[in-house]
C-alpha cells in the first residue's frame, strides 16, 4: 500500500509499505479521511519531539471504512465506518487502573508514539480503538472532539463549566473543536480569538463570538491556550492568556510547546492557576456520543481535502509556510 512514513526532521517520504497480517481481536480500515495536524507539522520542521519510533506512519486524525476484521464475531462491522481513536494503553499500570490512561505508563498513540497512524490507504487497529460514526465529516474531528472533552473534564473537578465566562485562544482545527464541546454541550459562554483572519472569519461562520486582541479584556473565568507553538504568533498564547484572566481564573493549556516559555511563576501565584489537559481517556470516551449529537457546528465548512500522493507539497509544505489559508487539511488516500 502507499503511505507517508516519517524518518526525522524534513525527512517524510512516500513508500510502499506491507501490511502485516491481523492479529486477535483487530480489524482492518480502509483509510478515507487522515487530518494533518500542527503538531504533526511541527515534528516535520523541528522535530522529533513527540514520535519515538522511525520509520512511523503520521496522523492520529484519522478514520475509515472497515474491510477486514481477524474475529469471525466481528463480522457486523464490516463495511462500517469508523473513527480510530489513537490512544492505546497497558490497562495494568497504577494510571490505567485508575482511568486515567491518558498517563498510562506505556501509553502507545496511532500516528505519534509507537503505532503507525493515518497517512495510508490502510491501516490496522483494535476493535477497542474504533469508534462507529455517521457522518464523514467527523472522521478527522473524533480526536479533537476527545481532547475538547477531556479537558472540560479536567476542569469540571474543581468548577462548575456551565455560563463560566471562556476564551480560546487558537480558532484552528483543535480550537474550533474545544470551542464546540465547552458550549454545546457544557453550556459555557465562549469567545474565540485568533491572528489569522481568514480562521476568525470561518469560526464566526460557525456561530460564535470572536473578538479581536485590542477588544479582549482582563474578564475570564477560562482562557484556553488552543494555539501552542505558532511561528507567526508575537507572543505565545500560554503567556499571554494571563493577560484576559480575573483573579482567581484558570489558565488551560491543551497547545503544545517544544521550546522553553520565559514566565515569572510569582506574577500569577496570587491571582490565578494553571492547569494542563492532554489526550483523553475512557471516560471522555463514554460520553463521545453524547457530546457529537450535542454539536451545532458543520465541520465541514473547516475542510479542505488533497490527495495522499500531494500530501508532501500540498499538505506539509503549504502548511509550514501558508497556514493563513487552512484550518484542516484532511488527505484522502
Amino acid at each position: 500500500m502507499l503511505a507517508l512514513r516519517y524518518y526525522g526532521q524534513r525527512d517524510i517520504r512516500l513508500e510502499e509499505v506491507n501490511l502485516p497480517p491481523l492479529k486477535e481481536n483487530e480489524v482492518l480500515i480502509k483509510v478515507t479521511d487522515a487530518g494533518i495536524s500542527q503538531t504533526q507539522i511541527n515534528e516535520f520542521m523541528e522535530g522529533p519531539f513527540i514520535i519515538n519510533k522511525t520509520p512511523l506512519i503520521p496522523s492520529q486524525e484519522f478514520g475509515g471504512i472497515v474491510k477486514k476484521v481477524a474475529n469471525k464475531n466481528d463480522e457486523y462491522l464490516l463495511n462500517k465506518m469508523v473513527a480510530v481513536l489513537p490512544l492505546v494503553s497497558c490497562k495494568k499500570c497504577i494510571y490505567c487502573k485508575e482511568k486515567r490512561e491518558e498517563l498510562c505508563n506505556n501509553f502507545l498513540y496511532h500516528g505519534l508514539l509507537g503505532l503507525d497512524g493515518g497517512f495510508a490507504q490502510y491501516c490496522i487497529a483494535r476493535k477497542e480503538n474504533i469508534f462507529l460514526i455517521d457522518k464523514k465529516e467527523l472522521l478527522t474531528f473524533v480526536e479533537p472532539i476527545l481532547v475538547g472533552i477531556h479537558s472540560a473534564n479536567i476542569y469540571s473537578k474543581f468548577y462548575n463549566l456551565k455560563k463560566k465566562k471562556v476564551l480560546i485562544l487558537g480558532a484552528g482545527a483543535i480550537g474550533i473543536s474545544v470551542a464546540t464541546i465547552w458550549r454545546d454541550y457544557f453550556k459555557a459562554d465562549i469567545t474565540l480569538n485568533d491572528i489569522i483572519p481568514q480562521r476568525e472569519n470561518i469560526a464566526k461562520e460557525c456561530g460564535f463570538e470572536v473578538l479581536k486582541k485590542d477588544r479582549l479584556k482582563k474578564e475570564y473565568d477560562v482562557v484556553i491556550d488552543a494555539a501552542g507553538t505558532d511561528p507567526l504568533s508575537s507572543k505565545p498564547a500560554f503567556i499571554e492568556g494571563f493577560e484576559y484572566l480575573k483573579k482567581g481564573g484558570t489558565l488551560l493549556n491543551i497547545g503544545t510547546y517544544f521550546h522553553p516559555l520565559e514566565l515569572i511563576p510569582s506574577n500569577i501565584l496570587l491571582q490565578q492557576q494553571i492547569l494542563t489537559s492532554i489526550a483523553y481517556n475512557s471516560a471522555d470516551v463514554q460520553i463521545l456520543q453524547e457530546v457529537i449529537d450535542s454539536i451545532k457546528i458543520d465541520f465541514s465548512k473547516l475542510i479542505q481535502k488533497i490527495k495522499l500522493e500531494n500530501i508532501i507539497e500540498d499538505g506539509y509544505f503549504a502548511l509550514e509556510v501558508n497556514k493563513e489559508d487552512f484550518i484542516r487539511i484532511v488527505v484522502e488516500p
